[in-house]
């Protein structure tokens, strides 16, 4: 399938429900040296089968980026600036990033700001990685994931190979997130329908994301609030003492989780937070923080975050955005309680 795409007056052509081989012309590389952005884990495994994609080009070169999930940081930048220093000027570059969310957003960063003339396409290798693909701000990040840079752009092509994710076990239900995200911001009907289709862990595994993906795109062009969504709370983690013992995904869910239970205590949702919570624990997604992380400690850096940013928003109701507001102790704290409450609940039943 094939869907052109719009946000911010910026247009990019998205290719998908094909394999890459199939959606991917060789004579769209004629002539052109084709600088590949990865992840250490996908050149391992897709060496071979992505170079093929590009046998017209005049010449491919890989660059390997770290694992982690915020690669696109200033260090990586720095060594990618570094790489690139060899190349001429003099020739046309196709860039093109295969990898994580960290890949997408490198690759548009420099995509905008070298000095060597080209294009750039965007391969991701999973549903958040096309998410990162479709968003205009092309971010360097600081190690506590906070922007560093950050310009405007878009890829001239977006080629997502749904059969690269199906096989993932692990990796679904963090692709799944990004669902259950568009749906407490843009649609409670369709987080309603995710909860039908996958109520458990077992399901994620075993069904497709294929027919949700053209209502990605929608969402995504409809909305600038979905990735917004949970920042805030996400990035305290990274100041909260012992915070390094979640995961990088694992801080974006609590940070949506907690953007949720803040946005009930501003503005009372209606919403059964606890069947919500119950759900995620079904889904096999961690509900409790470590006893290592003081939720005073968190609070704390929750509202040392909100001092240095613009308000954020809080949910009219699930599936609808409300108005920007400073993030208060009082609210905060009738979250973090309302979540400690529902937390017990379900402990003790």
């Amino acid at each position: 399938m094939e869907k052109s795409y719009q946000k911010d007056q910026l247009t990019t052509q998205i290719f998908y429900g094909e394999t890459l081989n199939k959606s991917i012309n060789p004579a769209a590389s004629d002539n052109l040296h084709v600088i590949i952005l990865t992840n250490q884990k996908y050149y391992d495994r897709s060496f071979e089968k992505v170079s093929q994609l590009f046998k017209n080009a005049y010449d491919i070169d890989w660059y390997v980026c770290r694992n982690q999930t915020y690669c696109n940081n200033l260090e990586e930048l720095m060594n990618l600036l570094h790489f690139l220093e060899r190349f001429p000027s003099n020739r046309k570059y196709l860039f093109c990033g295969y990898g994580n969310e960290g890949v997408m957003q490198l690759t548009g960063f420099l995509a905008q700001t070298t000095v060597l003339p080209g294009h750039y396409w965007c391969l991701p290798v999973s549903v958040r990685s096309l998410a990162k693909a479709l968003i205009t701000e092309q971010a360097v990040m600081k190690q506590n994931s906070q922007v560093l840079l950050q310009v405007k752009n878009l890829p001239q092509a977006v080629y997502f190979d749904q059969t690269l994710t199906e096989a993932q076990t692990e990796g679904k239900l963090v692709d799944l997130l990004v669902f259950i995200r568009i749906g407490l911001v843009c649609d409670y009907d369709f987080l309603q329908n995710l909860y039908q289709n996958f109520p458990n862990q077992q399901l994620v595994y075993r069904r497709s994301f294929a027919a949700l993906i053209t209502e990605l795109i929608d969402y995504y062009a409809e909305s600038a609030e979905i990735e917004t969504f949970g920042q805030l709370f996400e990035a305290a983690f990274y100041q909260t003492e012992n915070g390094h013992l979640l995961s990088s995904n694992m801080k974006r869910l609590f940070g949506i989780l907690f953007h949720l239970f803040w946005s009930d205590a501003n503005e009372k949702l209606h919403f059964n937070l606890k069947n919500f919570l119950i759900w995620f624990q079904r889904l096999g997604y961690p509900i409790y923080l470590p006893k290592q992380i003081s939720l005073t400690d968190y609070q704390l850096q929750v509202l040392a975050q909100a001092q240095k940013e613009a308000p954020i928003f809080v949910l009219a109701k699930i599936g609808k955005v409300g108005k920007k507001t400073k993030v208060t102790v009082q609210s905060l704290q009738q979250a973090i309680e309302k979540y400690q409450a529902i937390i017990k609940e379900i402990r003790e039943s």
